[in-house]
């Protein structure tokens, strides 16, 4: 799993990259591979209002994760909450933290419980 981490108003949030916000982003954007043409548009209050959607999307599949991991994070704020706390010249570490989340978060594993499929799955050799 991707995750990073933004620490806004004081407060560490988790980010995630989950299967969940990967299909957000493809309904959104029509692939993971347009988040950038969306980060970028011409329009700068566009390109604010997209990092904004993204972070928020991101930082709810965070609180998931940290829940069914055991994992202490902050509460996820929504975009409309972003927004009241953010302005354009955050925008940078929204782009560079979304970047470090989609491309090389700090985990890009899946754990797997080894005992889960031992019943179906024979041993090794």
């Amino acid at each position: 799993m991707r995750t990073a981490s933004i620490e806004i108003g004081g407060k560490a949030h988790l980010l995630c990259f989950s299967a969940r916000v990967v299909r957000a982003v493809t309904e959104r954007y029509g692939g993971v591979e347009h988040i950038d043409t969306a980060l970028s548009a011409d329009d700068p209050l566009k390109a604010l209002d997209e990092a904004v959607w993204l972070l928020a999307t991101m930082m709810d599949g965070g609180a998931r994760y940290a829940k069914i991991n055991g994992l202490e994070t902050e509460p996820p704020l929504t975009a409309d909450e972003l927004l009241d706390v953010m302005d354009l010249n955050d925008f940078g570490q929204l782009r560079t933290k979304i970047t470090e989340t989609v491309v090389s978060g700090r985990e890009t594993h899946v754990e797997a419980d080894p005992g889960k499929n031992a019943e179906t799955t024979p041993a090794a050799p």
